[in-house]
């Protein structure tokens, strides 16, 4: 999904667990759309219509995505499916379009399955309910809410799955949706998190043999952006290895000593930043990278401040943190300036080549041929930080 984690970490089971859970949520932007309701109840929402396309609502991809699907269309060329581990993320998003794509051709159950293991899980569509969350300008962003029932059956000793299968549904039609184990006990990790989320009010009709059943609900998952990246990377231990330093220190600190010594024999220099982004005053803009899918732009307008004197919050005290430089493009000579962010997004403020035209060159030679660059800072002043430009992070930071 995006999260790297070292191989011999020793970051407990429960911390990943919940890790792991954070990051599921991050895929579903469960913040964003159903932590305000607590519980969700289907049967509350308006329906889907018919007339509106379901794939198309489920489908999530970032602009990286768009672009290599295009060039794909292009060349007519389908991507194929995938059974490594690291692609069970992105085909588990395949089988959820998957799903919506044969509901509008009027199946409702699914056999998620492969033929080579004697567990499945078997799941039925009851309804499709229309979550309202706003809207900007002509970008729709109501968001499908897909009821389902179901269960994992296992298939006797001997006996294949899709004979056990047929002795179970006869002639009821149920489509085959070919997955690997470790999509499956996403899909159920998935389940297992949304049920507990669903209303006790909601009691869909169930058929005869559905009595054992699970109840739950999905709604899109999408790729992970650089923000919950940087959130999903963020402790209040080491920026880099997110370990808490005295546990760097005592348990991994061999592993780990490059990368917290990073600002050994630094010369620091003090810059002043502003919430303007030019000479002439402050204007609107929108962060996006690659990263960022068509539903996150509505939430990337960055405005100016309600009150443009109040300096940005201070989460840092006075410890030292990194910060991402970022050049403009659109802007050269005396006027050129950079965006500078910390990994949790608590402040997006300007350094101006006319603020700090000395100190700035050298932020210039430190970034060279490229756009931009990871520096420890600290934050000095409500509109200063003493920046560390000659030693530079052992690895550029997830964000």
């Amino acid at each position: 999904m995006g999260v790297k984690l070292q191989k011999n970490t020793k970051i407990p089971d429960n911390d990943l667990l919940k890790r792991l859970n954070q990051t599921v949520d991050a895929a579903q932007r469960y913040n964003e759309l159903l932590a305000p309701i607590n519980l969700i109840n289907p049967s509350t929402l308006s329906k889907w219509k018919c007339s509106e396309s379901l794939l198309e609502a489920v489908k999530r991809v970032n602009m990286a995505e768009a672009y290599s699907n295009m060039i794909s269309g292009r060349n007519r060329v389908a991507p194929p499916t995938s059974t490594s581990e690291e692609d069970t993320f992105m085909e588990v998003r395949q089988v959820l379009m998957g799903l919506a794509s044969h509901w509008e051709q009027k199946h409702d159950s699914f056999a998620l399955m492969d033929e080579a293991s004697n567990w499945c899980v078997v799941a039925r569509i009851l309804e499709v309910q229309r979550l309202e969350s706003g809207s900007s300008g002509d970008l729709k962003t109501d968001v499908p809410v897909l009821s389902i029932l179901y269960k994992v059956i296992h298939s006797p000793s001997g006996v294949q799955m899709s004979d056990h299968l047929r002795q179970i549904f006869g002639l009821h039609p149920v489509v085959a949706v070919s997955t690997t184990q470790l999509e499956r006990k996403y899909l159920l990790k998935l389940f297992a998190m949304n049920a507990k989320r669903l209303s006790t009010a909601y009691k869909p009709r169930r058929k005869k043999d559905e009595a054992e059943h699970r109840l739950t609900f999905i709604i899109p998952l999408g790729p992970l952006n650089m923000r919950d990246l940087g959130k999903l990377n963020s402790t209040s231990g080491c920026e880099l290895c997110g370990k808490k330093m005295k546990k760097c220190q005592r348990d991994d600190w061999p592993n780990h000593k490059k990368l917290c010594r990073s600002l050994k024999g630094g010369t620091w220099h003090t810059i002043t930043f502003s919430h303007e982004n030019n000479s002439m005053g402050k204007m609107y803009r929108a962060l996006i990278n690659r990263f960022d899918s068509v539903h996150d732009i509505r939430g990337q307008m960055i405005k100016s401040p309600e009150d443009a004197n109040a300096p940005p919050p201070n989460i840092h005290d006075d410890k030292a943190f990194l910060v991402k430089f970022q050049i403009s493009l659109s802007q050269y000579g005396m006027d050129s300036s950079m965006l500078l962010y910390d990994r949790q997004k608590s402040f997006q403020v300007n350094w101006l080549k006319s603020h700090d035209t000395d100190v700035y060159k050298e932020g210039e030679k430190a970034m060279g041929d490229r756009l931009k660059i990871y520096r420890w800072v600290r934050r000095v002043g409500d509109y200063q930080l003493a920046v560390c430009f000659d030693k530079a992070p052992e690895t550029d930071p997830v964000w």
